[in-house]
């Protein structure tokens, strides 16, 4: 098929599949208001003794989930959801499983956390590797393949976000920090996830990819999408809205690459364009294009979260406020890297079984569902000491999982560790009294643990004029 030909039919499919769906979503949801939606007015315990106690997939325990996963970690380290997602809660267990590639494999992820019990995994993957071969939605890609193609993959990845090409946005990252934050510092108060947790890193990546920076609301949303289609508790009318939304999100992808393709630049979306023009390698356009939607929505999402939820962490431990300030080239990093463990960006992330396997006695047959909990094993009491504690000085704080770990750690770790601490640092040098407005909630979600809100009010501090009286007598 010509390219040209391909192109047009990947445009008329997936506009005809993105209305469909659009249509099927507001059936459904007729069929949903009509049926009512199960709500439990009964409060959730404080120290849960068996799931039943916390009902998993109910909101409410989104907003407080550590005694659940201490629950879990001591009497169910594999504890299957009523969705048939088996959950794995204990660190040694998860590092074990992140190795094993082989036997835990982290393909296709987007259709784990939508299937339903007793659908065939393999069968479903199968038919969204065609949507992808058709450019519809983003092939496996990074996070979501296996050796040997992750191989090739993670090597393109860190070419384009290297060690040192990070260190060379800090001056970049610092004058948008500085920018965005001029427009309220003298207002005394600042929608933090609205105005900032959310606008910073996603203008960062948009100007990386070299994207229209108009185009930020639009992306915005398409990104809540896509992290509501992981949630594991989405409606079936909400999750087929946000599939939907993935439609349009990678045609724009697409036509981002394809203008990029006449021009490629020197930025990361010209060295994408590069890699897939290379004749010996398997990276193509549409591994291309989808590692442009994977590193949108987990560069601008995970950023974001854990921005929100230092700051939060921050403001809640004043005592640690000065100690930081006093000492901040070596007590910020460390306390970034706590916020990291305790309130894990992505709360987990998903793999499937390609054989058969066994855990704790708990048989896991092939094709079954598995989410691996970033965040519990974060807090396993058999690996860290005082788990619950802020410790500034926690000599393996590096060891969590909240960037993963093997081969699928995050390529963009080191440019979230630099984002989150120089805004820090920036709020703690430019601000005074923080405190939280108002509520503070968390989304709804078994993957993300994202701040719906955060309105926090401040005291600006006067900032010292450098004095230049001696420059001028000279």
């Amino acid at each position: 098929m010509s390219y040209f030909a391909y192109h047009l039919r990947r445009l008329a499919l997936s506009y005809s599949l993105e209305g469909m769906m659009r249509f099927n979503a507001w059936r459904i949801s007729l069929g949903e208001l009509k049926a009512g939606l199960s709500v439990t007015s009964e409060p959730l315990p404080d120290n849960p003794t068996c799931p039943e106690d916390f009902r998993p997939l109910e909101n409410a325990c989104f907003q407080h989930p550590y005694s659940f996963y201490k629950m879990i970690r001591d009497h169910y380290p594999v504890y299957q959801l009523p969705n048939g997602i088996f959950c794995i809660s204990r660190y040694e267990d998860i590092v074990e499983l992140s190795r094993n590639t082989d036997t835990f494999s982290s393909s296709s992820q987007g259709v784990v956390a939508g299937l339903k019990p007793g659908q065939d995994i393999e069968k479903k993957i199968k038919a969204l590797k065609r949507f992808g071969d058709l450019g519809l939605v983003p092939a496996d890609v990074l996070a979501t393949t296996d050796p040997p193609a992750h191989t090739v993959e993670r090597k393109v990845g860190h070419s384009g976000l290297n060690a040192r090409f990070v260190k060379s946005l800090e001056p970049e990252i610092e004058k948008l920090c500085h920018q965005m934050m001029d427009k309220f510092i003298d207002t005394g108060k600042v929608e933090f996830m609205q105005e900032f947790g959310w606008r910073l890193p996603m203008i960062l990546i948009i100007r990386l990819l070299g994207l229209p920076e108009k185009d930020f609301k639009m992306i915005k949303a398409w990104c809540v999408h896509g992290v509501n289609s992981q949630s594991g508790i989405a409606s079936k009318s909400d999750l087929m809205r946000s599939q939907a939304a993935m439609f349009a999100f990678v045609r724009y992808c697409w036509s981002q690459y394809l203008k990029a393709k006449r021009d490629p630049g020197e930025g990361l979306m010209g060295k994408l364009v590069m890699a897939a023009k290379d004749p010996d390698s398997p990276f193509d356009d549409k591994l291309a294009v989808s590692t442009i939607f994977q590193l949108i929505i987990a560069g601008s999402d995970s950023s974001a979260t854990s921005m929100g939820n230092a700051l939060k962490m921050l403001i809640e431990n004043p005592e640690l406020q000065k100690e930081i300030s006093d000492d901040l080239d070596n007590k910020l990093p460390a306390f970034v890297e706590e916020v990291f463990r305790l309130e894990a960006a992505f709360q987990g992330m998903f793999r499937w079984t390609k054989k058969d396997a066994e855990l704790h006695g708990v048989k896991l047959p092939e094709g079954s569902r598995i989410f691996l909990m970033w965040a519990s094993g974060n807090r396993d009491e058999r690996f860290w000491d005082a788990p619950g504690v802020i410790n500034l000085n926690r000599k393996n704080g590096k060891k969590h999982l909240t960037f993963g770990h093997g081969i699928h750690a995050c390529i963009g770790r080191e440019l979230a560790r630099m984002e989150i601490r120089i805004v820090l640092r920036e709020f703690l040098k430019r601000t005074e009294n923080m405190y939280i407005d108002g509520d503070a909630p968390f989304v709804a979600s078994m993957f993300a643990r994202t701040l719906l809100s955060l309105p926090v009010c401040f005291d600006s501090r006067p900032q010292i004029e450098p004095d230049n009286s001696i420059e001028r007598a000279a």
